[in-house]
C-alpha cells in the first residue's frame, strides 16, 4: 500500500442526503410512467426523471478528502466533482505520532413542528497525525472504532510512525 485516502463523505446526511433523495425521485418519477397513464408527454417525463438522477449523482459524487502518498512523501487535500479530483500536492513533513482518540458527542436535530426531535449519543473515532508540534497536521473521523484502528496502523506503518490507542 503505497497510498492512504480518506474521504470526507456521509450519504444519509447533509447535501448527499438531498442527492441520495433526488436520485430517488428521479426513479420513482421514471417508474411511475410505466404503471400510471400520465398527460405529460413522454419526452417530458423523461427529461424530469433523468435530470433529477443526473444532479443527484453529481451531488453524491461531489466530496473532500485527504490523498497521502507514503512512498513520495506528499500529502493532497483535494475536492472531488464526478471522479475529478482538484488539489495541490504539498509536501508531507515528518510524522512521528499516530494518534486515535474517542469523543462522545450529543446530536440532535432541530425542531421544525413537523418531524420528529430526535437526538443521541455518538462516539467519534478521530486518527491525529503529529510531526514535533504540539497540533495535529492531520485529523481523520470514523464512527466505526475497528475501521479506525485499522486505518490508524496502515498510516504509523506507511509513515514510520509511532501508534498511540487512547479509546476504551
Amino acid at each position: 500500500m503505497n497510498t492512504f485516502h480518506f474521504k470526507r463523505r456521509n450519504l444519509i446526511s447533509g447535501r448527499h442526503l438531498l442527492g441520495s433523495l433526488l436520485i430517488m425521485a428521479g426513479l420513482v418519477v421514471l417508474i411511475s410512467s410505466v404503471f400510471f397513464s400520465i398527460e405529460n408527454p413522454l419526452e417530458r417525463v423523461f427529461a424530469v426523471g433523468g435530470g433529477a438522477i443526473l444532479l443527484g449523482l453529481v451531488i453524491v459524487s461531489s466530496y473532500g478528502g485527504t490523498l497521502i502518498d507514503f512512498s513520495g512523501k506528499r500529502t493532497k487535500d483535494y475536492y472531488s466533482i464526478c471522479g475529478f479530483k482538484f488539489g495541490d500536492w504539498t509536501a508531507l513533513p515528518a510524522i512521528l505520532t499516530v494518534e486515535v482518540i474517542s469523543a462522545h458527542k450529543r446530536i440532535s436535530n432541530t425542531p421544525n413542528g413537523i418531524s420528529p426531535t430526535l437526538s443521541g449519543n455518538v462516539i467519534e473515532f478521530e486518527t491525529l497525525l503529529y510531526s514535533t508540534a504540539s497540533l495535529a497536521l492531520f485529523s481523520f473521523v470514523y464512527l466505526d472504532r475497528d475501521k479506525t484502528i485499522d486505518q490508524a496502523q496502515k498510516l504509523a506503518a506507511g509513515l514510520n510512525a509511532d501508534l498511540v490507542l487512547r479509546i476504551p
